[in-house]
Parts: C-alpha cells; sequence; structure tokens
C-alpha cells in the first residue's frame, strides 16, 4: 500500500499522507514517493492547485522515529541533503498548496504544512516542534521564525510544547480554524476558489514571492521583470480582461 495517495480531482490535486497507524510519521518510502508526487503536480498542465492532508487521526506526527532507531531512516538524506527531499520547493513547484491539517502537526510535519501557501486547521490541530525531545536538531528552525514571533518560535523549539489550533490562528500561522468534520471540504472549496483565477499568475506571483526572499531591491525589481513579463504578454491576461468586460467567466489556455 502507497504511504501517501494521489489522486486528480479535475484542476486539483488530492495528496494524503497515507500511514494512519504511525500518524503519518514521515519515513524513507513516504519522502520519496511525496519527491515523486511533486515533480508529477509542477510538471501536469490539468493540475493547477493541490490539498495536502493525512489519513487517520492526524495530519503528520513528525519523523518515524521508530525507523531511526533501526537504523533504517537517514534524516539528513532523506529531509535536506541529499537527492531525496521532504518540501515542494525543492523541487520548483510554484503551483499553490493548502495544507488540511488535523490533529498532531509535529516536526517535519509541521514543516511540511509550512510549506504550504494557506493553512487551514481543525479544531483538534496541535503543533509542536518537539525533536529535542530525542536528541535531534530541528532542522527547520531557520525557517520557524518567518512565519512566527521570534519569542514564539523559540518557545516551540527549545520547550517541545504544542500550541492548539486557536492560538496558531492567533498567531498567523494558520488562515482559519474549522470544525473538523467541515476540514477537507473546506479546504477542497478553497483550492475551487484559486482555480477561478489565472494559473499563470497565480503560479508566477507565487514563484515571485519565493524568490524574492533576501533580496535587495534591484535584485527584486530584476526578478519581477524576469517573472512578470511572460505572463503580461499571455494570451490569458487578454482573455481575462476580455471575460470582465463581458461578465462572463474566463476560459483560461495557459498560454
Amino acid at each position: 500500500m502507497s504511504d501517501v495517495t494521489y489522486e486528480k480531482r479535475g484542476h486539483i490535486a488530492d495528496i494524503r499522507l497515507n500511514k494512519p497507524r504511525s500518524l503519518n510519521a514521515i519515513s524513507n518510502a513516504m519522502t520519496r514517493e511525496l519527491a515523486d508526487i511533486w515533480c508529477d503536480f509542477r510538471d501536469s498542465k490539468e493540475l493547477w492547485v493541490a490539498v495536502l492532508s493525512g489519513e487517520g487521526r492526524s495530519f503528520c506526527a513528525g519523523a518515524d522515529v521508530k525507523e531511526m532507531k533501526v537504523g533504517k531512516w537517514d534524516m539528513h538524506q532523506s529531509l535536506i541533503f541529499g537527492d531525496v527531499r521532504l518540501t515542494p520547493s525543492n523541487y520548483n513547484v510554484w503551483k499553490p498548496i493548502i495544507a488540511a491539517l488535523h490533529g498532531h502537526v509535529f516536526g517535519a510535519g509541521l514543516w511540511l504544512a509550512l510549506e504550504c501557501d494557506l493553512r487551514i486547521a481543525g479544531k483538534n490541530a496541535r503543533f509542536a516542534a518537539p525533536e529535542g525531545r530525542v536528541g535531534l536538531v530541528t532542522l527547520f528552525a531557520p525557517f520557524l521564525s518567518d512565519y512566527l514571533p521570534r519569542t514564539v518560535s523559540n518557545e516551540l523549539l527549545l520547550t517541545g510544547e504544542p500550541i492548539d489550533a486557536e492560538r496558531a490562528f492567533q498567531l498567523g500561522l494558520v488562515n482559519k480554524v474549522v470544525p473538523d468534520e467541515e476540514l477537507m471540504q473546506t479546504a477542497m472549496t478553497t483550492a475551487e476558489t484559486i482555480c477561478k483565477n489565472s494559473p499563470l499568475a497565480n503560479w508566477s506571483t507565487k514563484e515571485l514571492t519565493l524568490r524574492s526572499r533576501g533580496r535587495d531591491q534591484a535584485g527584486t525589481i530584476a526578478l519581477i521583470e524576469e517573472i512578470a513579463s511572460p505572463a503580461f504578454n499571455s494570451e490569458d491576461i487578454i482573455e481575462g480582461q476580455r471575460a470582465f468586460s463581458e461578465k462572463r467567466k474566463p476560459i483560461w489556455k495557459l498560454r
């Protein structure tokens, strides 16, 4: 059985971590499957947005410590330093990704959630970086303060204690909190809303956002010109303006 399920629902990729007995703990096999899925999603002309979720009682409890204990998992190889990597940014995925989060969103699972563009949490979701409790360095520590005040990121990193969904919302870590039974429907509805917009415009906007990090003003302006020029010269920008004038839905052609 696959550790990650991948279904294509029109323009939406439905990606689900599928190791419910271990709370979707991330293993070597899961990391390899995700790598293949990110590349397929990136390259598909039919898929415009993804929803990432977890089967069972949790989104993801972090790294599979059982594999580590028996020497089967090289964390550095799987997560960051090797040919097989966990997160979509390693594959230049500029398409929007929505995380539907419930239960444990811990460790590497929190890192994976942070890599998504929108995060929707069920009321029972809990967020934590508990690596220190098993003697591990939290590899995504440098990125956590991009999403949280440094005092809060330090709290998560140094105590290992979780925060609940409501506090995560108040801190801006998630976009909204919904009843658990409404989580997937809310995520899918959000994905459908995104699909109404120009895919080329959305993808260029995400690419610009991610690649502009750390650049100075001149570098950012050059990047804007590099990324935006093709979009402004596309057929879709003409179609979008024409559809607006004619009061109809645009028909996006991705060119």
